[in-house]
């Protein structure tokens, strides 16, 4: 057998998962999304990755399945569906991931900057002060809250990558690293405000509900997961599905008791 017919038979026996992340693989070789893109912009639109992943799908649906007809076609909505899917969730957990960092470190200089100001006040005073134990304790819980943050946004990653892509790491190399030393710095930054807030006196803060971070990763997994997948119904001009999960998720949105549910109920509409 030649190379290239082994190729191609090594294509056909890929499942949707398999395939996406022989992709991936290429794709953070490049190191970065943006030098991937970049790789990208002379190439024809036939060799787009999402057009390319869409066309080997389809193509080892129809090898798989060759008869009757409605079983094909099934058989070949089925791959596109689960194919495009893990594409587009692997490209929103790379921008969900990117903005988060840059917003959060917009927030650690706006915390670091306040608990500098605090901390100017000659020690004695300002633990007489009711003023500034408010303030302290303010900057605190707020540094540790954005820890608690990251840290769920991490776990809800996790939960996206080991549901669907076989727990294999979504985001590039350089994101991998932002994201290591954001949660760095706050991690530092809040463990600085608690010793602080501790030497002046400040009352403790308020005690954690054990549930919250499990709840609050879930939610932050569906914000990966339903709009990565309506966006590939809507590329696969699936319109009225793609509307449909929008609409839920969004209304789950401003729906607070849905918050509480644990990560299986809320992502427990069956995906492709």
């Amino acid at each position: 057998m030649t190379v290239a017919r082994r190729l191609a038979a090594l294509e056909t026996s890929l499942g949707p998962t398999k395939r996406v992340l022989l992709w991936l693989d290429e794709a953070q070789s490049f190191g970065s999304l943006e030098a991937y893109v970049d790789s990208l912009l002379d190439q024809p639109p036939e060799a787009f990755p999402i057009n390319r992943l869409a066309r080997e799908a389809a193509s080892a649906a129809r090898t798989e399945v060759k008869r009757p007809a409605d079983a094909v076609d099934e058989a070949v909505r089925r791959a596109l569906r689960a194919t495009v899917f893990r594409f587009e969730l692997v490209i929103r957990i790379n921008v969900v991931a990117h903005e988060m960092v840059d917003r959060e470190a917009l927030i650690y200089a706006a915390l670091a900057g306040q608990l500098a100001i605090l901390v100017n006040e000659e020690r004695t005073g300002r633990r007489s002060d009711p003023a500034y134990s408010r303030r302290m304790a303010e900057c605190r819980d707020v540094a540790a809250e954005r820890v608690v943050e990251l840290l769920a946004a991490q776990e809800a990653r996790s939960i996206a990558e080991q549901r669907y892509l076989d727990g294999c790491t979504a985001l590039f190399p350089d994101g991998i690293g932002q994201w290591a030393e954001q949660l760095r710095l706050a991690q530092e930054l809040a463990v600085m405000a608690g010793r602080i807030a501790e030497l002046d006196g400040v009352a403790p803060a308020a005690p954690t509900d054990p549930g919250a971070f499990a709840r609050r990763a879930a939610v932050l997994a569906a914000d990966i997961v339903e709009p990565a997948r309506s966006s590939a119904l809507e590329k696969l001009d699936e319109g009225r599905d793609a509307l449909r999960i929008a609409t839920s998720w969004l209304r789950s949105k401003r729906q607070p008791r849905l918050a509480a549910r644990d990560t299986d109920a809320l992502l427990s509409v069956p995906t492709p």
